[in-house]
């Protein structure tokens, strides 16, 4: 059986400028292999295998030899395979190298493109590539060697009109400089210098071409960055965005579809996830249905497993008709209601109410409820910690939903792990949750009303705080 490779184009950084065609290839993919400068949040929704191929300078865990092996290997076990490259595959990312390799093995492959930085990384800090005005053309140079060891044609490049754009080239930003200088570009000509374009840790200056590498050295900028040369990087001092939330790192639970990502997204901040407990259905016996009662739902999950129980049993809704139902909160009551369920009543409490009543939930939260004769747990389900790859350090806040979603992340945690997790600002969403927070060991809680808009509320208020702050030192 014959597999099938894909070289898929991530993006520059930013995980919702993944094309629609790298988001169901990576789908359908049995195995993906990924460069260092993927955002981890583009293989949040996968079940594939994942293989870091990332390439550090000066340091390679594969090399270019032995990623084209694998990916001929893994196809021809009749794998569909997904080479996960930053930015466009075929700019400076030797996409035509793997393609020829595939090629000359008798692979079937695509290229799927990629959004290149060249041009993404420019507009993130109000660059436009081309203008009227400034620039009709624009070039994108590596600032490596070629591979023959053979010198860049300077002269030529000095001369080019319209926008350059180096990438790859910090190492060599010194060089960069003289040689374009030498060869008769404008020491006047702006420079700007954009690290680590639309992610979390963007950084940017603007400076001369005679001044550039001192301004770099001052502000201690690395790679991974672009190097942008000509009249319109000017336009990064007018056009700039700065939205509210820009430089924030905010970890949330993985939700497909969440409305918190986008809110968080499009106030500016970069959003990561952690993952929840993997769902599993575990065996329990239906109460008698015959007999009117309370159902006390803790969560929707708990409630499509009763509802799954019912239908292999042969009963279905319509056996609740005089069952008195109540959602845990306003957030179960209006996930029950996308099912087609609507709630007589809402209450974090059962124990107020008429018996007999059937609590369903998770297993680890029935368990540490206190029950009376009235009161029937019914576990429907229960959460498996996932391993969390996080590192706590890139980040500056975490948002829990939910009081089930603090102990699942803190079960699944390594030591040093949970360290760095108690340096960050937890912001919960309700009281009980933020005593969650705190009965864990974490100090730095705040609470917020249990809403989205609450929470965008509060980072945006902590950061006015900090920039008020910052300005008064």
């Amino acid at each position: 059986m014959s597999g099938f490779v894909s070289l898929v184009g991530a993006g520059p950084g930013n995980p919702e400028l993944l094309t629609l065609l790298a988001k169901r290839r990576l789908a359908e993919a049995d195995v993906i292999l990924y460069d260092r400068l993927v955002n981890p949040a583009i293989l949040m929704e996968t079940t594939a295998e994942t293989i870091d191929v990332g390439k550090l300078p000066h340091h390679h865990k594969y090399s270019q030899y032995k990623i084209n092996d694998l990916l001929v290997t893994l196809a021809k076990q009749g794998k569909r395979v997904v080479r996960l490259k930053a930015g466009d595959p075929d700019v400076f990312g030797r996409g035509g190298e793997e393609s020829q390799y595939l090629k000359a093995n008798q692979v079937d492959y695509e290229v799927v493109p990629g959004i290149t930085s060249a041009i993404a990384g420019l507009a993130a800090v109000g660059i436009p590539i081309t203008h009227r005005d400034f620039a009709s053309s624009f070039h994108v140079i590596t600032g490596h060697r070629k591979q023959t060891g053979e010198e860049l044609d300077w002269h030529n490049i000095a001369h080019q009109e319209g926008t350059q754009v180096f990438l790859m080239g910090m190492e060599q930003l010194e060089k960069i400089v003289r040689q374009l200088i030498e060869n008769g570009k404008d020491q006047k000509t702006p420079v700007a210098v954009i690290q680590w374009a639309t992610h979390w840790n963007q950084r940017s200056v603007l400076a001369s071409l005679a001044d550039i590498v001192q301004v770099v050295a001052a502000k201690q900028m690395g790679s991974p960055a672009l190097i942008v040369v000509g009249e319109v990087a000017k336009l990064m001092k007018t056009l700039q965005p700065h939205p509210s939330l820009l430089g924030q790192h905010i970890l949330v639970p993985y939700k497909k579809q969440s409305q918190l990502f986008s809110l968080l997204q499009d106030a500016g901040a970069s959003v990561g996830f952690f993952r929840r407990g993997e769902v599993r259905k575990v065996a329990f016996e239906l109460p008698n249905l015959v007999k009117p009662a309370t159902l006390f739902i803790n969560d929707v999950n708990a409630y499509r497993y009763f509802q799954e129980k019912m239908i292999t049993q042969g009963v279905d809704q319509r056996h609740l008709a005089k069952w008195h139902l109540v959602a845990k909160n306003e957030v179960v009551a209006k996930q029950l209601r996308l099912v087609g369920i609507i709630v007589d009543q809402v209450s974090d409490r059962f124990d107020h109410l008429r018996g007999p009543i059937n609590v369903i939930g998770e297993q680890h939260q029935l368990a540490e409820i206190s029950t009376s004769e009235t009161v029937h747990l019914l576990t429907t389900y229960k959460r498996v910690p996932s391993k969390q790859n996080i590192d706590f350090a890139n980040y500056q806040t975490i948002v829990f939903p939910s009081s089930a979603a603090v102990q699942e992340l803190i079960s699944s945690l390594e030591p040093i792990q949970l360290a760095g997790l108690k340096g960050l600002t937890c912001l919960a969403m309700g009281q009980k949750v933020a005593e969650a927070c705190r009965s864990n060991g974490l100090d730095q809680v705040v609470a917020v009303a249990p809403a989205y808009q609450a929470v965008l509320a509060a980072l945006k208020e902590a950061r006015q705080v900090d920039k008020v702050s910052n300005s008064n030192r």
